[in-house]
C-alpha cells in the first residue's frame, strides 16, 4: 500500500503517566501502522515524564494549576523539538484538554474526544466508564459522549473503589491486575444496562494487554488514540 503520498507530521508523546502505558501506546502505533519499510512509520518523539505529580491527586486537592505549569513546560519543549502533533496517554490529564489544544495550535489529539467518536460510530447508546476518580469527578467522558447522544454510566461508589484498586494498587505497581476483580466491575456495569465498557484509564489499557481482552464489549481509549496518531501524522492505520 502506498503511504508516501501522505504528508508526514512528527508526533510528540508526553508520557510517563504511567511509563508502561506509554510503552503500550508506542507499540500500538507501531503494530497498527501499515508499512513495507521503516520509513513508512511515523516519526515520534517520546518524553516519559514519570516524575510528574499524580494527576488525580492534583485535581481532587485543588493543585491543578501547579500541575499545569509542569505540563505546559513539557509541551513547549516537545513543540520546540519539532513535534507538530501531541498525544498524551493519560485520560485524567485531559482535564487540561482545551489548554493543550491551545498550546499546540489545534494539533492536540484529544483521546477522550476521539474515544467518544469511536463509541458513537459503533452505535452504542449506553456505555460504562472505567476511569480514575479524577476523570470521573471532572466528568470528562460523560460531557463528550452527551454531545453525541450516548449515555455514560459510572460505577457506584463501591465498584469505583475496585477500579481504583486495579489502577493504583495493582497496575501502577507493576502487577498484571486481578481479572476476577475486573470481571466483578464488568458484571456491575452490565447490571446497569451498559452495552459496552470504555477502558478510560491507560492503566486499564495495560490490563487489557496483560489479559488479552478482546471483542467489541471492551472499548480501549488507547486504541482510539493510536488510530488518530497514525492518521493525523501521515501513516496508514490497519483496521
Amino acid at each position: 500500500m502506498e503511504t508516501s503520498a501522505k504528508e508526514k507530521h512528527m508526533l510528540g508523546i508526553l508520557g510517563g503517566m504511567g511509563p508502561e502505558a506509554t510503552s503500550v501506546l508506542y507499540k500500538r502505533i507501531t503494530d497498527r501502522t501499515v508499512v513495507s519499510c521503516d520509513q513508512e512509520h511515523i516519526d515520534i518523539l517520546i518524553y516519559s515524564h514519570a516524575g510528574l505529580p499524580d494527576r488525580t491527586g492534583c485535581i481532587l486537592c485543588g493543585e491543578g494549576e501547579q500541575l499545569w505549569e509542569k505540563l505546559s513546560k513539557d509541551v513547549r519543549m516537545l513543540k520546540a523539538a519539532g513535534c507538530e502533533y501531541l498525544a498524551i496517554p493519560c485520560n485524567t490529564c485531559h482535564y487540561f484538554g482545551e489548554r493543550f489544544q491551545k498550546e499546540m495550535d489545534g494539533h492536540f489529539i484529544n483521546m477522550i474526544e476521539e474515544t467518544a467518536k469511536y463509541v458513537a460510530r459503533r452505535r452504542y447508546n449506553k456505555v460504562g466508564i472505567l476511569a480514575t476518580d479524577g476523570t470521573v469527578q471532572a466528568d470528562l467522558y460523560r460531557k463528550e459522549l452527551l454531545k453525541l447522544d450516548v449515555e455514560a454510566v459510572y460505577p457506584d461508589e463501591e465498584r469505583q473503589k475496585d477500579v481504583m484498586t486495579l489502577i493504583y494498587d495493582q497496575i501502577k505497581r507493576g502487577e498484571k491486575g486481578d481479572k476476577h476483580l475486573f470481571q466483578k466491575i464488568v458484571q456491575h456495569m452490565l447490571g446497569r444496562g451498559c452495552e459496552a465498557v470504555v477502558l478510560a484509564c491507560t492503566e486499564l489499557s495495560v490490563f487489557a494487554v496483560n489479559h488479552e481482552l478482546s471483542g467489541g464489549f471492551y472499548i480501549d481509549a488507547m486504541e482510539a488514540l493510536a488510530e488518530q496518531c497514525i492518521e493525523k501524522c501521515g501513516g496508514v492505520y490497519s483496521y
